[in-house]
């Protein structure tokens, strides 16, 4: 099923895509739609892909018609082959992904827009906070140099160039990690990366990324691949790192 209830007549392309994945999410979508109608403007999209809900999810994205300018809703091989239908859906010229349990936070998109306008980089990153936005539990902090160590790049805060998904799609053959996977890459290759002092989401702990081990293993397996033989040094570096933190914070 596609269904488009909302796209704009005019020619010219949005400035940003917003793209929500979904498969049976009725119970926490909609904090997550009316997060994105509240910063929804006409220089943005809102696409939704949807892997055959059968649980209410679609009679819900069907009551924001309005809010939604592409619904597509078919089977799918996975999160990530779903994302790159999005990206493939989209005609912004930056892509964000917001999860259909994770919700868009207003007062830092005035900053990003504007960086945005200026073409500024080809990642653009804000800050995502976990939990509660009033007391979170953790806030998230792009640092790029430190993708050879970890994903330190939050992905629901960070606006990529439409151009740089297109000629490196998400690798559908990861489960868990295929955005640290991208991330990663984008750096080794030397994109222009911008972080940016704004708050833009909240995300909620919990669904595919919860799977530690997995996504520890996943991640592992990417930085063997693209540091070869800098993997056991930078990993020494960091083991190093993480003992003078534990005996330090001890101590204090």
């Amino acid at each position: 099923m596609n269904v488009q209830p909302n796209l704009s007549t005019t020619t010219l392309p949005p400035l940003l895509s917003v793209i929500t994945v979904t498969k049976n999410c009725v119970a926490t979508l909609e904090k997550t739609l009316r997060s994105v109608q509240a910063v929804k403007t006409d220089k943005m999209e809102y696409i939704i892909v949807d892997g055959v809900s059968t649980d209410g999810t679609l009679e819900l994205i069907k009551r924001y018609g309005e809010l939604v300018d592409i619904l597509q809703s078919e089977r799918d091989k996975g999160i990530y082959n779903a994302m790159n239908k999005g990206v493939a859906l989209a005609r912004g010229d930056y892509v964000l992904f917001i999860n259909g349990d994770d919700e868009l936070i207003a007062d830092g998109f005035n900053t990003v827009t504007q960086a945005l306008q200026k073409k500024a980089a080809e990642v653009v990153c804000a800050t995502t906070v976990v939990g509660n936005a009033e007391a979170p539990d953790e806030t998230l902090v792009a640092i790029p140099w430190r993708l050879s160590f970890f994903n330190s790049v939050p992905h629901p805060s960070s606006f990529v160039a439409r151009s740089l998904l297109l000629t490196h799609p998400f690798r559908e053959d990861l489960s868990i990690a295929s955005d640290y996977e991208f991330f990663l890459a984008a750096y080794k290759q030397k994109r222009s990366f911008l972080v940016l002092p704004a708050v833009t989401a909240l995300h909620h702990r919990g669904g595919a990324s919860a799977n530690t081990q997995r996504s520890n293993d996943e991640s592992e397996s990417i930085r063997r691949e693209y540091l070869r033989w800098r993997y056991p040094l930078l990993n020494c570096l960091q083991n190093i790192y993480r003992s003078l933190k534990s005996v330090l914070r001890n101590s204090s």
